[in-house]
């Protein structure tokens, strides 16, 4: 298959662009290309090629989805698209997809993310329906993202129901998460040899990567990039390590400061300026705002400036707190900064890896003309849950869900949430530009933070200062960075937490309705448009340095 991303239909560009993993994604993707297939055409054979495949890479995603084997089963009865090993696979889990006739209890379950009265339900219904799938792939989903790899092991290990390639798959799944980079290697090899697909190359490929293989992992994506070339994730990956960009890092050239602002997270706070100051920061100052702290912020702060030394660290002291985006401005106004050229935005609750300066410096150097620089933030508890990856405009069009006693309205844009919808076995370990990077760790020059203007205080006290800002300089042609290179902890849970606070949810929904409505349409349509190109000339620009 060969894929002109210029001459590709606009719907299938604007989709696959933004990444090619993600059930949900992949499904959307395979329906418009074999719908284009149906409607014949000189492109009609590439078109249900395309749509085949992606289908097949969407069913990869999650192995025991009965219902979209079903679907692979009835395209594969009117165009041949599955090896034997793989139909046998296939025809296992369609044949034991059954769905219970009634969730609801399990629903809730989930919902609380009460995880042992969860996995104690799960078994006793595998116990009542050994032969039903269905149970062992939620089982699947909860272990893996509430971080149960023992529960999981025990789970695998009673399953007589699970195909045996799979159950290699996901035990290799579990050896990942773990950091047993050489039991993921043996661990798919086996399911790739039981079951060739090409999800199982690329998870091998990460993992002979991360064992020190890199040889054997650029390889194996170099076969994947031919035989998926839609598939940008992998071409950007490869592109970075065959490039050495995955292993640049270099300390921005200037000098510069690391601003925090913080409230009432004096725990937390303490673990982050830990790994400031344990980080290569060059000797860079860091400059710290306590938002009118009421708990032991003030003790914290000052116990760090004695360790650090005044000369390398300053605070700031409010009287109240003033809202994120009057923080960020206060702080970029900051006098003791007037001699900086680059400043970094960091979150009170994120921990950084000592070399993330020199991440951001690799970044600055690759792309200097960036609105910001940013980075891929994972889950504290589980840095296989994906929070912040690089974000690309969606069109606008469904309703959003409302608080009660509102009423929902139309959107006028979304962000692309690929990285919710599968967990982080490094299928954004690259670099590019977006629409936007999270706000949790990001970089600017500062000349170019005053220049493009202060965060919006009408998005207080938080909640999306950091994205408006972002697509303010979209809106111009001027994009930020995403380095997938750095991989940044955030404390902060997504979830259960961020659910069962209506004040936050409330917050949340009023400055996402001051968002969309900031800008018209077709505002938001040169935005999209602007990040789809940019997207779209990074790419070509690799694979012509790739030949």
């Amino acid at each position: 298959m060969i894929i002109d991303w210029k001459s590709l239909a606009p719907e299938l560009s604007r989709r696959l662009l933004k990444g090619g993993v993600g059930k949900a994604h992949l499904l959307a993707v395979a329906d418009i290309a074999l719908r284009l297939a149906g409607e014949g055409g000189a492109l009609a054979a590439f078109h249900a090629e395309l749509g085949s495949d992606v289908l097949l890479a969407a069913w990869e995603q999650d192995c025991l989805d009965g219902e979209t084997a079903g679907q692979l089963l009835a395209l594969h009865r009117i165009r041949p698209l599955l090896v034997p090993k793989v139909m046998a696979v296939v025809s296992a889990v369609h044949g034991a997809s059954a769905r219970p006739q009634s969730v609801s209890y399990l629903t809730r379950l989930l919902q609380k993310r009460e995880t042992d009265k969860t996995f104690q339900f799960l078994e006793q219904q595998r116990e009542k329906e050994p032969d039903l799938l269905f149970w062992s792939s939620q089982a699947l989903l909860v272990g893996f993202y509430e971080g149960e790899y023992d529960r999981l092991r025990s789970w695998l290990a009673a399953d007589g129901a699970m195909p045996a390639p799979l159950r290699e798959r996901y035990l290799g799944d579990i050896a990942f998460a773990q950091g047993a980079y050489a039991e993921a290697v043996q661990r798919y090899q086996a399911a790739r040899a039981g079951l060739p697909i090409i999800s199982h190359s690329l998870r091998l490929a990460e993992s002979l990567y991360r064992n020190g293989d890199v040889a054997g992992a650029l390889a194996l994506w170099q076969t994947v990039a031919e035989q998926r070339p839609w598939c940008v994730n992998t071409l950007l990956r490869l592109h970075d390590v065959s490039s050495g960009r995955d292993r640049d890092v270099r300390l921005p050239e200037g000098r510069g400061a690391a601003l925090l602002y913080t409230w009432n997270k004096a725990e937390y706070l303490d673990k982050a300026l830990q790994c400031i100051a344990e980080s290569d920061m060059g000797g860079n100052r860091v400059v710290a705002l306590d938002n009118g702290s009421t708990d032991a912020t003030p003790d914290v702060l000052h116990a760090w400036r004695d360790r650090m030394g005044r000369d390398r660290m300053d605070i700031i002291s409010l009287p109240l707190n003033v809202g994120a985006p009057a923080a960020r401005n206060w702080l970029m106004h900051e006098k003791a900064l007037a001699d900086c050229r680059w400043v970094a935005y960091l979150d009170d609750d994120a921990m950084l890896p000592p070399d993330w300066l020199g991440r951001f410096g690799a970044a600055m150097r690759a792309y200097p003309d960036a609105l910001a620089w940013g980075c891929k933030v994972v889950d504290h508890a589980n840095p296989m849950v994906l929070q912040a990856v690089d974000l690309h405009l969606d069109e606008g069009g469904e309703k959003l869900a409302a608080p009660k006693s509102m009423e929902p309205y139309q959107r006028r844009f979304s962000v692309s949430d690929l990285h919710h919808q599968d967990l982080d076995f490094g299928w954004f370990d690259y670099m590019r530009p977006c629409a936007s990077v999270t706000g949790c760790t990001h970089m600017y020059l500062r000349e170019t933070l005053m220049g493009h203007g202060g965060f919006d205080l009408r998005f207080s006290p938080s909640q999306y200062d950091d994205l408006e800002h972002d697509l303010r300089g979209v809106l111009h042609g001027r994009l930020p960075v995403y380095t997938g290179h750095l991989a940044v902890t955030h404390m902060k849970r997504t979830g259960k937490a961020a659910h069962t606070d209506s004040g936050e949810f409330g917050n949340a929904y009023a400055n996402m309705y001051k968002l969309q409505m900031k800008y018209t349409d077709a505002e938001f349509e040169i935005m999209r448009c602007n990040d789809e190109a940019a997207a779209q000339a990074d790419l070509l620009h690799k694979l012509q340095q790739k030949n």
